[in-house]
Formats: structure tokens, C-alpha cells, sequence
């Protein structure tokens, strides 16, 4: 019953005036509701999934087929177009995959405890997809939290924030980000940051 509901909540944010202009901020709030009820706060709620279940490129497919066909269309029309849909509704592929694409949204933030980060940026399909689920930046929560901080403060356009997420993620070769605190990881993101203000 928790996705349904999930389900039902989203499909209203398509309905909210704003909602065609910025998509990836909608599937931002959206992603936070999907997690909530595949994930809540209490493990043991009725309708959990078993983890190991969101490994199986069947669950996914199911939910897209069964609750969330609709949004998915909307937030991903080209592959319903071309009659490649199946790219969008398993998880083959996380960053052409709406629905775990959203899961690992949150998961990567930090969880259920930290959903605020995975909603609060406006017009940043490029910065999720590109420069957080698509690198190791995604096991770092602390390193996610301080992007998406200076993201919403300062907005690096697309040229200069992949400048800064090359830089990133050469660190990756010598330091283990996903060690970091939050301290530490504003710390990097400043520093990092500092060459293309």
C-alpha cells in the first residue's frame, strides 16, 4: 500500500503548475516519496521490501508497469517514442532507469534521515546524473551534501561544474571521500570549488 500512496503523491506533482520547466527538480520531490516508501524510517513497517530486492530488475520493472508508468512517460517521453521504453523501466542502466535512478537519489545523500539534499536543487538533471550517480561521488554522502550546498548557493553552469567535478573525482585517486564528514567534505568542495568562482 506505501507505493501506491507513493505513486499517488507523484503523479500530483505533475499536475502543479511548475512542474513541465523543471523536471528534474520534480523528480527530486518525487524521488524522496519513492524512497520513503520503499525504505521508511521504521525497517520493519508493513510493505517493506526485502533489500535484496531492489537488485532485481523485475521489482523495477513491475513498479514502472504497475504505478508509475505515467510519470515516467512524462519525466522520460524520447524512449516511448523511439520504442526503446525498456531502457527507462528496469535498472539496468541507474542513469536511464527513472525509478532506481530516484532510489539511488536519495540512497546516495544519505537516506531517509537526509532526503532534503536529493530535492532542493532546481534545473540539475546535469548535476545529478552527470556528477553524482553516474561516479563514485554517490557512496559519499558527506561529499554529496556539500555539492549539492555550494550547487544551491553559487550554481556552476554546466562548463565550470564539470571542471570542478573532473577535480572531484581526481581526488578519488588518492583520498577515500566517502570517509569524509560533512566538515570535511565542505572543506574539499570549497577548496575544489574556489577555481571556478
Amino acid at each position: 500500500m506505501r507505493i501506491a500512496e507513493a505513486a499517488t503523491q507523484i503523479n500530483a506533482l505533475l499536475q502543479e503548475p511548475d512542474a513541465a520547466r523543471d523536471q528534474d527538480y520534480v523528480e527530486g520531490r518525487a524521488s524522496t516519496k519513492l524512497y520513503a516508501a520503499l525504505c521508511p524510517a521504521d525497517p520493519h513497517a508493513v510493505g517493506v521490501p526485502d533489500i535484496s530486492v531492489l537488485d532485481d530488475p523485475g521489482f523495477w520493472r513491475y513498479l514502472a508497469l504497475r504505478y508509475f508508468w505515467d510519470f515516467i512517460k512524462w519525466r522520460q517521453p524520447e524512449p516511448f517514442t523511439n520504442g526503446k521504453h525498456m531502457n527507462v523501466l528496469d535498472n539496468r542502466n541507474a542513469r536511464d532507469t527513472v525509478l532506481t535512478r530516484m532510489y539511488l537519489r536519495v540512497a546516495s545523500a544519505g537516506g531517509i534521515e537526509h532526503v532534503e539534499y536529493a530535492q532542493r536543487l532546481k534545473r540539475a538533471t546535469d548535476f545529478w546524473q552527470s556528477h553524482i550517480l553516474n561516479v563514485r561521488t554517490a557512496s559519499a554522502p558527506a561529499l554529496v551534501h556539500a555539492m549539492v550546498n555550494r550547487q544551491e548557493t553559487d550554481h556552476l553552469v554546466t562548463k565550470p561544474l564539470r571542471r570542478f567535478a573532473k577535480r572531484v573525482n581526481g581526488t578519488w585517486t588518492n583520498v577515500l571521500l566517502n570517509l569524509y564528514d560533512d566538515e570535511e567534505a565542505t572543506g574539499l568542495v570549497d577548496e575544489l570549488w574556489q577555481d571556478d568562482e
